[in-house]
């Protein structure tokens, strides 16, 4: 068997193990899970949380819009929202990949070219693991006591500031050089074009969304820590570098739906040494419901969206 046709049972295989660690720490941990405070601070906690997830894919949409005017094509910004809000409930299909044609075929419906949206969907892609990969290097270092201990303070607002600056225009460049050196499979991947090269401005908001919403979510997961399961321990930056390395992790591997099992896997390891192997499963699973129904509720608007637009 080639390594390609490999590649596909060993990606299920590790799903199937991450579901299978998870599982076992929810088992082993359901004692040490905090109780829910359902008071009002606890409700109002799950319900920002719901909002927070829809309103990143509000954000997904405003962002391929931008990615989309940079190729010449002119959708209206709500029209833009319907189709991501849609076709993001797509990635619990099995593959992960089921948000991405759905994309694509709501957009060809609307006159967007598939090539274009694929192309559009591979500029995206980059940013999220820039980003996304700029936050899980951050979280092995704030593991790392011998290198830097206290990371998200010993950094500073000039570190830290520096640190955001290179992860906006790193795709970018890369993107330029990807196009420079591969030029045939990049035409390939762009459907007869280069790879999109999005505008300076357009690529430091594109960077800049992908990163407001990583904060948003860590904003999400601080909320349940504090107000549904009564955790106080983990600073936000902390909490959002954490969430991000495992929300990574779910993204890249093939075949787990939305990342499930793979990013609560995760979430179990990274979060453990900070609020504790308990709170880690609870917030592991409050954060996939919140996913979950955001994902719904903007699925269901969109679909609603659709009889006025």
């Amino acid at each position: 068997m080639t390594p390609r046709k490999l590649l596909k049972p060993m990606a299920y295989a590790l799903v199937a193990l991450a579901f299978y660690y998870f599982l076992s720490e929810l088992y082993k941990r359901l004692g040490d899970i905090p109780p829910i405070h359902w008071d009002a601070y606890g409700v109002l906690a799950a319900l920002a949380s719901v909002l927070g997830v829809a309103a990143t894919i509000a954000l997904n949409g405003y962002m391929w819009r931008a990615l989309l005017l940079d190729q010449g094509v002119a959708p209206s910004l709500p029209k833009a929202m319907q189709i991501i809000a849609i076709a993001q409930f797509g990635k619990y299909l099995p593959g992960n990949v089921g948000h991405y044609a759905g994309r694509a075929a709501l957009g060809s419906a609307v006159g967007i070219p598939v090539a274009v949206t694929l192309s559009t969907i591979l500029v995206e892609t980059v940013w999220n693991l820039a980003v996304g990969a700029g936050f899980a290097a951050l979280a092995l270092l704030l593991f790392s006591r011998a290198l830097l201990p206290m990371l998200p303070y010993s950094l500073g607002p000039l570190g830290l500031g520096l640190l955001t600056a290179g992860l906006l225009v790193v795709p970018a460049i890369a993107i330029r050089l990807f196009n420079h050196f591969f030029p045939a499979l990049s035409q390939r991947l762009g459907g007869g074009k280069p790879l999109a090269t999005s505008s300076f401005k357009t690529s430091l908001m594109v960077g800049a969304v992908v990163l407001l919403g990583f904060l948003i979510l860590g904003g999400v997961l601080k909320l349940q820590a504090m107000w549904l399961f009564g955790i106080d321990a983990g600073h936000y930056p902390t909490m959002t570098i954490l969430f991000a390395a495992s929300w990574l992790v779910g993204y890249v591997v093939p075949g787990a739906p939305g990342g499930v099992g793979v990013r609560e896997a995760m979430m179990v390891l990274l979060f453990t040494p900070v609020v504790g192997a308990g709170a880690a499963v609870g917030l592991g699973v409050s954060m996939r419901l919140a996913t979950m129904l955001g994902d719904s509720l903007a699925f269901g608007l969109g679909l609603m969206s659709r009889k006025v637009l």
